[in-house]
């Protein structure tokens, strides 16, 4: 027996991170995904960092007695802010239902919303609802999670295909983080009735509304430059990411901001000529960079 499946990552456009206390956001999958291969083998052959891995059996159990090799390829840069640990516990949730004779849900929001749960509760990782519909529906979505909590998650979210202008780049800043040491503390002031914070999640979800169905592109610019100034007002934002952010606009971009939790990892810029901006910025000392892509989910691969 061998099983493959693969998820890709996620850029937030606009409207982050409203998702996780049932606001709006407009998301896009990118091109490189996670993969995970679990096949049957004499002995147990588990990957270095288990964590993911055990949160994933403790909420489904394989059958005593087989023994399986896992295989985890990551392309989606680790702790950048792309949702690569969501894509690999998608992934690898999904090989473990398969190898325990389950049908993954005809709906596959109830797929998201499981990952999202274990990842929560099992692997004690903070995390909106955006990454985990991202991961495993794919695509350029506008998403609406009315009615969700931080903690309880409430009715399952909607999706819409989004219409938006211009192109994108995806800027790495090399800074790793946990989105949970971003997430925390904001989802805390939340909790705690913290009116800044109330107000700006509200604010961020307008944002998305706003401009997930044709609207130009100056409109949506001004949106994604409120969206990272809500962030930076939110405590979300640091050095690194606002320099890079200035660094994108000096390259010529109408607007950049995090595309995803914040404190380190990943940048998108709106922009005219992608190309221009990526050899801009390489030339001042960037290196990674992607192009988000309307791609598909989780796949199983043969």
């Amino acid at each position: 027996m061998k099983i493959t499946y693969s998820a890709p990552g996620r850029a937030g456009i606009i409207g982050n991170p409203s998702d996780m206390y049932g606001g709006c956001v407009i998301s896009c999958s990118t091109p490189v995904r996670n993969r995970c291969t679990l096949e049957s083998a004499d002995e147990w052959q588990l990957p270095d960092d288990t964590r993911l891995w055990y949160a994933a059996t403790k909420r489904l159990p394989l059958p005593s007695g087989q023994k399986y090799k896992v295989t985890w390829e990551t392309n989606v840069p680790r702790s950048s802010g792309l949702s690569g640990s969501t894509a690999l516990l998608a992934a690898t949730l999904a090989c473990i239902m398969t190898a325990r004779g389950e049908e993954l849900p005809e709906d596959m929001r109830e797929f998201a919303e499981l990952v999202r749960d274990v990842e929560l509760r099992e692997a004690g990782i903070v995390c909106g609802y955006q990454d985990a519909y991202m991961c495993v529906l794919g695509g350029l979505s506008y998403l609406d999670f009315h009615g969700k909590h931080p903690i309880d998650s409430g009715p399952l979210g909607t999706l819409l295909p989004a219409d938006i202008p211009g192109e994108f780049l995806l800027v790495t800043t090399g800074v790793e983080r946990l989105s949970g040491s971003v997430h925390g503390p904001i989802r805390e002031r939340w909790l705690n009735r913290d009116r800044q914070v109330i107000e700006h999640i509200k604010e961020l979800a307008n944002l998305a509304r706003t401009v997930k169905i044709g609207v130009a592109i100056d409109v949506l610019a001004e949106a994604m430059t409120r969206n990272f100034q809500i962030i930076q007002e939110l405590g979300g934002s640091g050095e690194d990411i606002d320099r890079l952010v200035q660094a994108c606009l000096d390259s010529g971009a109408r607007a950049a901001k995090l595309a995803g939790a914040g404190m380190g990892g990943t940048v998108i810029a709106l922009t005219d000529d992608p190309e221009e901006c990526q050899q801009k910025l390489t030339k001042i000392g960037y290196t990674k960079f992607l192009r988000p892509t309307p791609t598909i989910g989780l796949l199983r691969e043969a």
